[in-house]
């Protein structure tokens, strides 16, 4: 069946400064874009790391004795690199090291657990790991479940942090001057000789499995080719004012699909300044905003809500700022009029992993508070009826939103039905997210057909986190929703059967911290409700509906 996109109708919205056209790409990829940048930016600063600055010709080098030391430990093209790292310089390296010889990134949270991990470098077949120093306790429990993996580098946090940083380093994350048994450090890695010529690379090949929850509660590797990311970095230059004078702060995870895109794959594209920081830290960013006079940076909308209340908020000089890219939950009018008054407007926007991040966009002239935006040029999509997929439903009215555009993956890697439940050929790409469409062209998340959890801006799947918490003994049955919270968006909560055996001899607490060590922190339960049984559908299925509908009574009551 040949799906036909709806009119375009939000191109009359389109502002003046926005770019209407989509980008000719070419056959370069964003890695070879990133070598030029190299040699045309020379003494300009590519990176800046707590005061730290990196030059574009230093990281020209850097990139190729990356590249080079994962040419000696045998990478090749169509190998997968793995990425275990917060946010910092060596990140940024190995990201672009692994492209350079047209090998495909896996980059994932450091904070994942055991099994996490394991699932992830067994169905990505991961050849080489870098990883951050926190991450070797992990691997240490499942080494012996890993067969693909061959090597192991290991980097701390602190590599490249001059000698005064400033902001201040978070001291936890100091490297513990530990040696790790069968791994490479990153000295050792960094002493190779640096590679001679970058591997043969069509921008149609898989570049990234950029790793997202999915129907069946495993983890999907979305495959994201070179094309996907080189018109990801230019759908978020053109159309946020930013040139290559542009000074950005990224603070958001750069592993995340968000901060990957707005940040590290737009400063290659525009060979811009980006400044690093390591994690979520509102003084830090703060200071570094007025130091270096930053223009631009991208949050999720609790860590905006966070910082207009930080006490520190009104100690700093952040005029330079003339735009803040969201997304990720509601923004109260209050805290949208507190930074236009500063000259700063919060523009919200759409992506997810499938579509390379950035979908629509609210344009910084005619930003509408609680919109998502309008579609970007080269978007075609449909707002489709969820009882008939053939047709889409009227202006103002809910359906699921399909997307189709050059920046929408090719699939799931090794997930054959994966891939056809949510990519449909032809480039369309079915979201899971109901939205609906106002007669200027603007978007509005009504809710998620998959019941996808959001806290803090990260997508939690209920399945995946019921299949972690069904790892305990003691329980019977569970089922996991998401409860409303003012800053994160929504928490996650699970709802618990115990074991007859079980019964008095464990706690709420006591599970939520024994779930705290199989998840990421963004992903365990804050909240467990111990019942008798759990309400059922007539085929004998947990009625997760039910459950929801109840915890929003009980929110009405408590509100009334």
């Amino acid at each position: 069946m040949e799906i036909e996109p709806m009119d375009r109708i939000w191109e009359k919205s389109w502002t003046i400064s926005w770019v209407k056209e989509g980008y000719q790409h070419g056959r370069d990829p964003l890695f070879h874009h990133l070598y030029t940048n190299t040699i045309r930016h020379r003494q300009r600063p590519a990176i800046v790391f707590y005061g730290q600055i990196i030059t574009w010709d230093e990281l020209r080098d850097l990139l190729m004795r990356a590249a080079g030391g994962l040419q000696k430990l045998g990478v090749e093209k169509g190998d997968r690199v793995y990425l275990g790292m917060q946010n910092c310089p060596q990140f940024v390296i190995s990201f672009f090291a692994a492209h350079c010889l047209g090998a495909i990134v896996t980059a994932i949270s450091p904070a994942y657990k055991a099994g996490e991990v394991r699932y992830i470098l067994n169905d990505s077949g991961a050849k080489v790991l870098i990883i951050e120093e926190s991450v070797v306790p992990v691997l240490n429990e499942i080494k012996d479940q890993i067969p693909a993996v061959e090597n192991v580098i290991v980097t701390s946090l602190d590599e490249y942090l001059p000698s005064d940083p400033y902001p201040a380093f978070p001291a936890d994350l100091m490297s513990k001057g530990i040696k790790y048994p069968g791994t490479i450090s990153w000295q050792e890695f960094m002493a190779s000789e640096p590679l001679q010529e970058m591997a043969d690379v069509d921008i149609n090949d898989v570049a990234l499995l950029q790793y997202t929850s999915g129907t069946t509660g495993k983890p999907k590797g979305a495959m994201l080719t070179h094309m996907n990311l080189l018109n990801g970095a230019f759908i978020n230059t053109a159309h946020t004012a930013n040139t290559v004078d542009t000074v950005q702060v990224g603070m958001l995870p750069m592993f995340h699909i968000t901060g990957m895109n707005d940040h590290l794959l737009t400063t290659a594209f525009l060979g811009s300044t980006l400044c690093i920081i390591t994690r979520f830290d509102p003084v830090a960013f703060l200071q570094i905003v007025e130091k270096y006079q930053a223009n631009y940076s991208v949050l999720a909308t609790p860590m905006v809500i966070y910082l207009a209340s930080h006490p520190s908020f009104s100690e700093y000089d952040i005029s330079s700022l003339y735009n803040f890219g969201i997304g990720g939950a509601t923004l109260p009018q209050a805290v949208f009029n507190k930074y236009l008054e500063m000259g700063i407007t919060l523009c919200e926007g759409y992506g997810m992993s499938e579509t390379t991040a950035t979908v629509s966009f609210n344009p910084i002239e005619a930003a509408k508070l609680g919109s998502i935006g309008l579609p970007m040029p080269q978007i075609d999509l449909r707002i489709v009826d969820i009882d008939d997929l053939s047709k889409d439903v009227p202006i103002g009215e809910e359906g699921e939103l399909w997307v189709k555009g050059p920046s929408c993956g090719i699939g799931y890697w090794n997930n054959p039905a994966g891939t056809a439940e949510t990519f449909l050929g032809d480039g369309w790409v079915r979201t899971g997210d109901i939205v609906k469409m106002d007669e200027d062209g603007y978007l509005y998340i009504c809710g998620r057909l998959k019941e996808m959890i959001k806290s803090s801006a990260y997508s939690i799947f209920p399945a995946e986190v019921e299949e972690y918490m069904y790892g305990h003994p003691a329980i019977l049955e569970c089922c996991v929703i998401g409860v409303p919270h003012e800053v994160k968006g929504e928490l996650v909560k699970a709802f618990v059967v115990l074991r007859p055996e079980w019964d008095g001899k464990i706690t709420e607490k006591e599970l939520i911290e024994w779930a705290r060590g199989q998840m990421a922190p963004y992903k365990y339960p804050r909240i467990i409700e111990f019942r008798d049984s759990l309400p059922k559908g007539p085929t004998g299925k947990v009625a997760r509906k039910i459950l929801k509908e109840e915890e929003k009574q009980r929110e009405l009551s408590c509100i009334s």
